[in-house]
């Protein structure tokens, strides 16, 4: 008697099936071409611009819409789109960010695709690339913008020439001016933190891939874990061992399986530590 194949998990991505096979966006018309990544949050893709556009490439993030355990998730992706449009915006015209391109759907948006490689696909940057990167962090900070997500390497652009982008600013914040004073005070503190933790990993990257460049001053930084910075690593790594035992356990019983695994870029580092060394995308 043949054993009935284990149902697909869904609810640990943020799509149930594919997306579209096209978008009509910014008066035009994209094709998909593939899928960069897909998880709890977020399905990111690329898609191709049918004619003739002004951007004929963008990068679409369908935000979760569909429940979890019958909880509702869509107020959480909309919300997660409105913030990083308004960080987008606020970085606008800077280069090293991609352009806002618009929002479509109910949680989707997309950006102008940049032609390039993680820094988790580099062994060794270029020489000077993290010169520049520190350049563009200087440029976010000074519009009063924390970037916050430059641990992951994923999200660390090297581009022709070696020029630096970022991407994914979803946890990223700004301070406000349009809250009352005492909030935006506290705000404004923790966008100054937050920015030298950004500092503390640009660091830490550079003494690990190009340690010949770094200076004493910047190893010194390197090392420089902050406070909160350290208790949110103790308090947060026994969730990190858990969510990854599960992910094991479902991907071992072939549970695990992303409704995009066809079409999606199968260098992942991130699902390297619940796949176990697969080469197939999950």
């Amino acid at each position: 008697m043949r054993m009935a194949r284990a149902a697909r998990n869904t609810q640990m991505f943020a799509l149930r099936r594919p997306p579209p096979d096209e978008l009509e966006l910014a008066g035009g018309v994209y094709r998909l071409v593939r899928v960069f990544k897909h998880d709890f949050w977020a399905a990111t893709c690329l898609y191709e611009a049918a004619g003739p556009a002004e951007i004929s490439r963008i990068v679409a993030k369908f935000g979760r819409a569909q429940p979890f355990c019958g909880l509702p998730m869509a107020p959480i992706g909309r919300m997660l789109r409105a913030h990083e449009r308004d960080i987008y915006r606020a970085l606008s015209g800077l280069e090293g960010v991609p352009r806002w391109v618009g929002s479509f759907g109910e949680t989707g948006y997309a950006v102008e695709y940049i032609d390039a490689l993680p820094l988790d696909h580099h062994d060794e940057p270029p020489a000077g690339f993290f010169d520049r990167l520190a350049e563009l962090f200087d440029e976010i900070h000074a519009r009063g913008v924390a970037y916050a997500d430059g641990n992951k390497r994923s999200n660390i652009l090297v581009g022709p020439g070696g020029r630096p982008f970022l991407i994914d600013f979803q946890i990223s914040f700004r301070t406000r001016d349009d809250w009352p004073r005492p909030v935006r005070a506290l705000v404004a503190a923790a966008v100054r933190y937050v920015q030298r933790g950004d500092l503390y990993h640009l660091y830490k990257h550079k003494r690990r891939l190009r340690p010949g460049e770094l200076t004493e001053s910047q190893r010194e930084l390197s090392r420089r874990r902050g406070l909160l910075h350290t208790m949110h690593r103790k308090l947060t790594d026994p969730y990190r061992r858990a969510r990854r035992w599960f992910l094991r356990r479902q991907h071992r019983a072939g549970r695990l399986e992303s409704p995009t695994a066809d079409l999606e870029d199968h260098h992942q580092p991130e699902k390297a530590t619940w796949r176990e060394g697969e080469g197939g995308a999950a």
